[in-house]
């Protein structure tokens, strides 16, 4: 934990992208956005939305 939390700009360069789930996302060297994934919401996958 504390490596994680010492390096936070590292594993989390751009915070907008922190309340992803389910994601996947490829930079290039000058941090621009190359590939991105997002899953599906867990509610995405059910008949009846409600």
């Amino acid at each position: 934990m504390t490596e994680v939390l010492s390096h936070w700009k590292t594993y989390v360069p751009d915070f907008s992208y922190l309340t992803q789930h389910g994601a996947t996302f490829l930079f290039d060297a000058q941090s621009e956005l190359l590939y991105e994934h997002r899953d599906r919401p867990i509610l995405g996958f059910a008949e009846n939305m409600s």
